[in-house]
């Protein structure tokens, strides 16, 4: 899924000193470009508006509760999901792209969650109104290729580290920008494939079939949507060589400055 990552736009409705608590969780797939997002509110509000960018389509929504939302997609900012609710929850995939993150010459990626630019009210970043967060939680849960190097924050508040995750939390804030460095390395190299115990025999049985076509058995297949013609590596995720996106295979343009913006070919845009 490509297009700028839009951050959380929220306007409530109701009680003007509703509770409010707010969750991002980012769960990185391991090309480290590619992304599930989970987003999750509560509050005593009446409604919520919630922005997201015009790349996502509601048959994109894994996950969304309630069930009951109107869809506006007539904006050319993004799309708006409205919900007759207190709080609601949604999960969907996305992808990085060349304004959110890129990689420096040590090969460590940069993740900056703010393009720099306000709306006409001020609000930029992860923002809601009326009022603040009065608790506000940002996650990201990696897989074990991916080495977190790096996180900030342009508000105070507490950073957890854990084995295959960073938090934040912060309590009465607004207007939440955020920075992650972090290395990808292959999945081959992580400690898991060093200690595996030596192969068995030679199997019987046909080899489990793979989700995506891409010859790599399912329980083996890190990166079970590879699109289809895609090169992939053993792990079963697709060989991008001039990280623009677009995997080798499908890309028709396949020396792409990196950071370039593409198309879906993987061509320079117009």
């Amino acid at each position: 899924m490509r297009g700028r990552l839009l951050l959380l736009c929220l306007l409530a409705s109701g009680p003007a000193l509703a509770e409010v608590s707010s969750e991002t969780i980012f769960f990185l797939r391991p090309d480290g470009r590619h992304y599930l997002l989970e987003r999750a509110v509560h509050s005593d509000s009446s409604s919520h508006r919630f922005h997201l960018p015009k790349s996502v389509q509601p048959e994109d929504l894994l996950h969304i509760s309630p069930a009951h939302y109107e869809w506006d997609d007539s904006g050319e900012a993004g799309n708006i999901l409205s919900f007759d609710a207190g709080g609601f929850s949604l999960i969907y995939p996305g992808r990085f792209d060349g304004q959110s993150l890129h990689r420096d010459a040590q090969g460590v990626w940069h993740f900056k969650s703010w393009d720099g630019r306000r709306d006409a009210d001020g609000r930029f970043g992860y923002w809601y109104a009326p009022g603040d967060f009065d608790r506000y939680t940002f996650t990201w849960i990696v897989p074990d290729n991916i080495e977190l190097t790096r996180y900030r924050c342009n508000r105070d508040g507490t950073w957890t580290r854990r084995p295959h995750a960073v938090s934040f939390y912060a309590e009465g804030v607004n207007n939440l920008t955020f920075e992650i460095d972090y290395r990808v390395h292959p999945p081959a190299a992580t400690g898991k494939a060093a200690t595996a115990p030596p192969p068995g025999p030679p199997a019987r049985a046909a080899a489990p079939a793979a989700d995506d076509a891409d010859g790599v058995p399912a329980p083996a297949d890190l990166c079970p949507d590879t699109p289809a013609g895609a090169r992939v590596d053993r792990s079963g995720c697709p060989l991008d060589n001039d990280r623009d996106g677009v995997p080798d295979g499908i890309d028709q343009c396949i020396a792409t400055p990196e950071d370039t913006p593409v198309d879906e070919r993987g061509c320079r845009r117009p």
